[in-house]
């Protein structure tokens, strides 16, 4: 029986999109000492906590740090993870591998190799493949929702979502706002949120620009009219050589969710950036998986 992508769509619950196994929990008032070669973000990543908050924590008022440095390292979120029984279909397209599902799906090749009787990593075009949901209780977004709450949103402004990358492995918000602002961009940054890798700040950290927070239009596309009514959400990474972190992509549809769900209460044109007529781009690179975002936000 012929599947539409619509039909499938509202069969498949790709709720497990980007799920992390957690990280070891770090003890409250544990210290650290800063040594060559360190980065706040490397930090933040190594004991599981954003860097903002190891920048609160410490007192910091930018990411300087130096060697010998003693810093608190604040008590980790509890976050846990769970394979549950259910089952949720996926439609295997042109370019899939199993690697690249179970990535994307939060799971190991051997997860989903079980779960669907596969003796070999051959699967094919049309194939119907079951993933075992799993279940994250990490909550990535409690500073973009505090931040949020005091700003008053044009939900009927924005129409359109569009997803990046920003081609490097390094930057983090602060560094690509001064970046942006070289190249003569007055409001900065050009995304309206910027997720980090690991390196400069957090692996799935959430940053918020003035953009966002100021309800100002985006710099991230060539088109005028389109930066009006698009909100630019910009994922850390090279993603035309490496893949999205697996919490870098919980910390997107965790985003994507409440954004529509939430804030804007509709679906909002989805698309990522190469996507787009007259941009010219290969933007958010052949790694990113657009085409099981589509299926989840169209």
């Amino acid at each position: 029986m012929h599947i539409t992508r619509r039909d499938f769509t509202k069969q498949a619950s790709l709720i497990a999109l980007g799920s992390l196994a957690c990280a070891h929990l770090t003890k409250a008032n544990t210290s650290y000492t800063v040594r060559k070669g360190d980065t706040l973000g490397h930090i933040a990543q190594r004991h599981g906590v954003s860097t903002a908050k190891l920048r609160h924590a410490n007192s910091l008022s930018s990411d300087l740090i130096g060697v010998g440095q003693k810093l608190k390292i604040p008590a980790q979120d509890g976050a846990t993870t769970a394979v549950t029984s259910a089952r949720n279909p996926y439609l295997v397209q042109a370019g899939d591998t199993l690697g690249r599902i179970a990535l994307t799906h939060g799971i190991s090749v051997s997860q989903l190799k079980r779960a669907n009787n596969l003796s070999s990593d051959v699967i094919h075009i049309g194939q119907t493949l079951y993933t075992p949901a799993i279940v994250s209780t990490e909550d990535l977004l409690s500073h973009v929702r505090a931040a949020t709450s005091k700003i008053a949103v044009r939900r009927q402004h924005w129409q359109r979502i569009i997803v990046h990358h920003s081609a490097i492995k390094y930057g983090n918000a602060k560094k690509y706002d001064a970046a942006h602002r070289r190249r003569g961009m007055q409001n900065g940054l050009a995304y309206h949120f910027l997720i980090g890798n690991g390196i400069d700040s957090g692996d799935g950290e959430i940053e918020i620009g003035t953009r966002w927070t100021k309800q100002l239009l985006g710099g991230h596309l060539k088109s005028y009219q389109l930066n009006l009514s698009a909100i630019g959400i910009c994922l850390v990474g090279n993603f035309e050589q490496t893949q999205p972190s697996k919490k870098q992509l919980a910390a997107f549809t965790q985003l994507m969710d409440w954004l529509q769900g939430d804030v804007l209460k509709k679906n909002t044109k989805f698309a990522g950036h190469r996507e787009l007529k007259g941009e010219q781009t290969i933007c958010p690179g052949k790694h990113f998986p657009l085409a099981a975002m589509h299926a989840r936000y169209d």
